[in-house]
This record gives C-alpha cells, structure tokens and sequence, in this order.
C-alpha cells in the first residue's frame, strides 16, 4: 500500500533522533514503537515496522470474551488467525474470511468515548461473531446476519447493510421486556458476556431454526420487507 513521499528531517541538530511526517492514513499508530530495518541494494528501503503486539493480545481477549457469551450455545476454540483476514486498516470490502483490524484493536485501546471506538469494538465483535456463527454450523448468510445482530446488539453499531429484519427480531428476544441499553464501553468485562450469554441463547435459537428450515426464513424475510414496503408506500 502506497501512502506517498516523505521527507526524513532532524529532530534537531545535535539531538540524534530524526522525525518522518505521517500521511494522515497512518495517525492512529502515533506513539506506536516500531522497529527500524535497512535493506540495502540497489534500492535501499528504510523500513517501519509497527510493534502490533498489544493490538493482537486486544484481539485474544475478546475471542475470549465472546467464547464466553456463547458458551451455553457451543464451543467456538481458541482464537484461529486462519479464520480471519488480518489487516492494518479496516478493508471497504471483503470476501470469504471476516477481516481484523490492528487499527480498530488500537483505537479500542485508547480507550476513546468518541463514536470511533465505538465503531471499532463494533466491527471487532461482529466480524468474530461471524466466524463464530461459522465455526457453529451456520451458512454463511446467517452467519453474517448472525454476527451484525450480535454487534448491533452489544454496541448499538451494526456492521453490515441488509439485516434489518434479523436485527429487529433479534433485539425483541435478547432484551425480551427489558429497554436497550449498548454495553460496548465494558465488553471486556466477563460479567458483561455472563450476563449477555442468555439472550444470546434466545437468538440463536432462532438463528438455529433457519438454518434447519431455510424456506422458512426465506419467507418470513420477504414477507417483513414486503411489509416494509407497503408501509413506507403508505406514509
């Protein structure tokens, strides 16, 4: 990935040290220590290596977590880097392996209240979600639908476009009479994941009868976005 030129310039004289200027796509790795190699030849690069030790460790623990949540649905093993497209930036489109992004697990380490993080602990959550629901036994349109809902449900953010309808019923099983409250400034927590592991139950099971009478699902979607149609006609 190309960002540009830059120009290497002195920290000022006598101090040692010398700064590179970052294209604003690089700002969220400031402070990040990085390794500097030199690879000679008859194009010499000078390289910058990011130390994403601790973003990989963010992404552990919240495999974890959701291993948690769905503990009462099944058993989703340790975190597998294989079942994920691992990634510095969040990728605009993708296929076959959800992707991680170092990014998103570095802004979720900052620990912002802004909706960037937010945003970043959403598209974390869902995209393993996803795998999850894959590793599970669902197809993959379910397991999409199935790891948007779970992120819009915990964080407030969805992840993808089209899952209306799965996340509408969704949020009337998980929180059954109770009132919406997003959870995702604590998602680290195992309380949260304990306390969220029954309602994710609920979902699943209807998740779980989709996948076994696809038809059904079919239905029930075309008939809510008919619905919708008529609805939207109407006003």
């Amino acid at each position: 990935m190309y960002f540009g030129s830059r120009r290497i310039r002195s920290a000022g004289r006598a101090s040692g040290s010398v700064e590179v200027t970052l294209p604003p796509q690089l700002h969220g790795l400031l402070e990040i220590t990085c390794r500097l190699m030199l690879r000679d030849g008859t194009h010499p690069e000078i390289v910058l290596q990011p130390d994403l030790s601790t973003a990989h460790t963010l992404l552990l623990q919240l495999w974890q977590k959701l291993r948690i949540g769905l503990a009462s649905i099944g058993e989703i093993g340790d975190f597998n880097p294989s079942r994920f497209t691992l990634a510095l930036f969040p990728p605009r489109h993708w296929q076959q392996r959800p992707p991680l992004a170092y990014s998103d697990a570095l802004t979720v380490l900052r620990n912002t209240t802004d909706g960037e993080s937010h945003e970043a602990m959403a598209r974390l959550t869902g995209y393993m979600a996803i795998a999850a629901g894959q590793q599970l036994g669902l197809s993959e349109a379910l397991a999409l639908a199935f790891g948007d809902t779970l992120a819009f449900l915990l964080t407030g953010n969805p992840i993808l476009a089209g899952t209306e309808f799965e996340r509408g019923l969704a949020i009337r099983l998980f929180w059954e009479q109770r009132t919406p409250t997003p959870m995702v400034s604590s998602l680290l927590d195992d309380r949260v994941w304990q306390q969220a592991g029954p309602g994710l139950g609920r979902v699943w099971e209807q998740f779980d009868v989709w996948q076994n009478t696809p038809e059904s699902y079919t239905a029930a979607r075309q008939n809510w976005y008919r619905a919708l149609t008529v609805e939207r006609g109407s006003l």
